[in-house]
C-alpha cells in the first residue's frame, strides 16, 4: 500500500433493502490532499461518508486507514483513528455555549474545567482563523458561525482526515471565502486530509487537488476537478441542487 494513503476503501457495498447505495467502491484518499465527492443526489456519496465515519457498516469491503485493516462500527471507533464528520445539519444545543457543545459528550476523567476548554477552543480557532466566541450562545450565531463550531468540534476531538458534507452549502459569499481558506491553510501548515461532499463548484476549483464523481453508486471517474466538472457539465446546477440537498 502507498505510505502516502490515508485511507483506502475496497470493495465497499452497503445495500438499504433493494436498493444498492454503494456499489463494490474502491477509493483511496491520500494524506495531506483535499478531495471533492461529486454527483447527483442520490448518487451514494454521503452514504459512503457515513460508513468511513461509523454511521453506517459496509456490508461487503473494507476499509483501511494508515495502511491497517480497520473496523469502523461507530463515531467513536471513527475518532480513535482520528476521522471526523462534519454533517450538513448541525447537531448543536442552542443553549448551550460553543465550548460546551465542543465537549459535549466527550469521556474524560474528572469533572469539566470549563475555561481549559474556553482556551483551547480559542488556540484552535487562532490556529484555523476562524471567528469563534467560545463563551457564545449557539443561538446568538449565525448559520456561518455554527458549521465553523461543528468544525471545531471535530478538530477539538483530534481528527486528521475530515469530512465535510455540504460545508458551504448555507453559507453567504464572504463566509465562504473564510472556510475555504481555513481548510487550505489546514491543509498547507498542519498536514490534516479532506473529503468535501459539494455542489458548490467554485469551493471545488479553488480548494480541491481531486474529484471523484460518483453515479448510480459508483465511483465513475477520477481526476483534477476542473476535468471532471467539464467531462459531467457541473457548473450552472450548483444552487439547485444545494437546494434539493437542504429540502
Amino acid at each position: 500500500m502507498d505510505n502516502n494513503c490515508a485511507v483506502e476503501l475496497r470493495h465497499i457495498t452497503k445495500r438499504f433493502g433493494k436498493v444498492v447505495a454503494n456499489d463494490s467502491i474502491d477509493l483511496t484518499i491520500n494524506r495531506g490532499e483535499i478531495l471533492s465527492l461529486l454527483g447527483e443526489n442520490g448518487s451514494g456519496k454521503t452514504t459512503l461518508m457515513n460508513m468511513l465515519a461509523g454511521i453506517y457498516f459496509p456490508d461487503e469491503g473494507e476499509i483501511y486507514v494508515n495502511g491497517v485493516l480497520t473496523s469502523i462500527r461507530s463515531p467513536k471507533d471513527a475518532f480513535d483513528n482520528h476521522i471526523g464528520m462534519i454533517h450538513q445539519h448541525y447537531k448543536l444545543v442552542d443553549v448551550f455555549t460553543a465550548a460546551e457543545n465542543i465537549v459535549l459528550g466527550l469521556d474524560e476523567p474528572g469533572k469539566l474545567d470549563i475555561k481549559a476548554a474556553n482556551a483551547r477552543v480559542k488556540e484552535i480557532c487562532d490556529r484555523y482563523g476562524f471567528d469563534i466566541d467560545p463563551t457564545k450562545k449557539i443561538y446568538d450565531m449565525s448559520v456561518s458561525q455554527k458549521q465553523t463550531v461543528e468544525i471545531v468540534k471535530v478538530l477539538y476531538r483530534g481528527a486528521d482526515t475530515l469530512i465535510l458534507d455540504e460545508p458551504t452549502g448555507t453559507m453567504d459569499p464572504i463566509t465562504k471565502v473564510i472556510v475555504a481558506k481555513s481548510v487550505l491553510r489546514a491543509r498547507e501548515t498542519l498536514g490534516e486530509t479532506f473529503v468535501v461532499v459539494s455542489h458548490d463548484m467554485d469551493f471545488v476549483q479553488n480548494c480541491c487537488d481531486r474529484a471523484a464523481f460518483m453515479q448510480n453508486g459508483k465511483v465513475v471517474a477520477i481526476g483534477k476537478p476542473d476535468d471532471i466538472i467539464k467531462q459531467f457539465d457541473l457548473r450552472g446546477s450548483d444552487d439547485e441542487d444545494i437546494q434539493k440537498e437542504q429540502e
